[in-house]
């Protein structure tokens, strides 16, 4: 029986039935659900519906994302009796009385894994669990180890139990170095392989149901930003990075004519695996890092480690006081009541915090180190004047923000699935994508996204700005 307070969706429905279906089947389940289809309210209505006489174990990622289930679960719904919280600073003798006496579980992976270590008994009781964001169990680069720790153990220590993973999007690839071989691998078909006798629920089996109904379009626009100074920087930089990629290339030719054509055809991927001397590695990684920080830094931080590099002072003086980015994100902010910016460096975080503020924005910032990152975001939420949310890569993991109307990402990272989530954080509305004009960073802009149209392509209208 659906409670009162959840509105019923058909493909919510769907979705219920067939991991119901499956289970019964004695089949673990593997879902898709995106950003803002209710993966909270898919996992109550498992709880209290599908799984009511179960022991259950429900992992989260973070303890962020911990806490914030627990509070949705008493807040939406009032609670759940026999739900227990296991925290990682409890006593291991608590935590076994806390796993023995309820019902439904939520827990670190790694917290429950020790006590299961210390207390073996336990896990025999265990019949499902349900994993939040399962994708992150799988390491994006890895040696021989391919899940994270704990789960290579994790799983078959609860062998007894059927699985339930759920992802906001299943599409990405990951890196495994095994003896000498690199595999690029589908991150679903790992998951298929390391979940047993696990069967797949993607978007398209629910496509044709009242979905669409429930999706909000976000509209997209790649923006590029005039800035020739820093464009010039950039330019600089890449040259240098393509001079040391065709000296590592005429390296391994005069010793491996073979290896040498792979580095032409997947150079980032294959130079892990070859043996190539280590400075020019080593000044090859300085120099990406360095033109990282000039896509996403502010320009008077990025100055000095362009010096201590070793490019000439004469070729830095004509540096802009403030980046084209910074100058494009105010611009856009005036146009909006309530903008978040997405950045991946703390200075660019408090470089924008303080311009802003001199703009008479409201200005909220949260990165890892802000301990009331609720508080604030929720402050952020209820004001009425002109704001500005800033957010550093760890500041924005596990939020959600509908109340935004526009999402400007300062510099995108390599990972489609990445930015894909960061389009999505604001359940429609409007996202922004940066990039320095006439630059290799147009470059990576249009691989990534060329990348997200083609596996994400069911929530985003791209525009191409002038």
């Amino acid at each position: 029986m659906i409670s009162l307070a959840i509105e019923s969706r058909e493909y919510q429905n769907f979705i219920v039935d067939r991991i119901s279906s499956l289970v019964e089947s004695n089949h673990s389940v593997i879902l898709e659900l995106d950003c803002g289809m209710g993966k909270r309210v898919l996992m109550y209505r498992l709880l209290t519906e599908i799984f009511k006489e179960k022991k259950i174990v429900v992992f989260l990622q973070t303890h962020s994302s911990l806490e914030e289930t627990a509070k949705y679960i008493e807040n939406e719904y009032g609670g759940l009796k026999g739900l227990a919280v296991i925290k990682s600073g409890s006593n291991s003798q608590y935590r076994k009385y806390l796993i023995e006496n309820n019902r439904v579980i939520l827990s670190l992976p790694i917290v429950f894994s020790n006590t299961i270590q210390k207390f073996p008994e336990l896990s025999e009781g265990i019949e499902i669990i349900i994993i939040n964001e399962v994708d992150q169990i799988v390491k994006r680069m890895s040696h021989r180890r391919i899940l994270c720790v704990p789960w290579g153990r994790l799983i078959p220590n609860l062998d007894n139990a059927k699985i339930v993973g759920m992802s906001g999007t299943l599409r990405d690839d990951h890196l495994v170095l095994d003896g000498d071989q690199l595999q690029l691998r589908n991150e679903l078909k790992t998951l298929i392989e390391f979940i047993p006798d696990s069967e797949v629920i993607t978007i398209e089996d629910f496509i044709d149901t009242d979905i669409k109904e429930h999706i909000q379009d976000t509209e997209v626009i790649i923006q590029p930003v005039e800035d020739t100074k820093t464009a010039r920087i950039i330019n600089l930089l890449t040259e240098n990075i393509e001079e040391i990629r065709e000296k590592i290339i005429q390296e391994v030719s005069e010793t491996s004519p073979k290896d040498s054509n792979k580095l032409r055809s997947n150079f980032y991927h294959s130079l892990p695996l070859l043996s190539v001397e280590t400075e020019l590695v080593e000044k090859l990684n300085r120099l990406l890092l360095l033109r990282k920080y000039v896509y996403s830094m502010p320009a008077h931080t990025y100055r000095n480690y362009l010096i201590r590099y070793g490019i000439e002072k004469s070729e830095l003086d004509d540096l802009p006081e403030i980046s084209g980015k910074e100058l494009e994100v105010i611009k856009i902010a005036k146009e909006y009541q309530k903008t978040t910016i997405l950045c991946s460096f703390l200075s660019t975080v408090e470089s924008l915090s303080q311009r802003l503020i001199k703009e008479n924005f409201e200005v909220f910032n949260v990165t890892g180190k802000i301990k009331n990152k609720m508080e604030i975001l929720e402050n952020f939420k209820m004001t009425n004047k002109q704001s500005v949310l800033i957010m550093s890569p760890v500041g924005e993991r596990d939020i959600d923000l509908p109340h935004t109307e526009m999402i400007i990402v300062f510099d995108l990272v390599n990972s489609p699935k990445t930015v894909y989530q960061k389009m999505k954080r604001g359940r429609g509305g409007k996202v922004t994508l940066l990039f320095y004009d006439e630059t290799s960073e147009k470059t990576k802009v249009k691989n990534v996204v060329d990348k997200i149209a083609v596996r994400y392509p069911w929530s985003l209208i791209f525009f191409i700005k002038s």
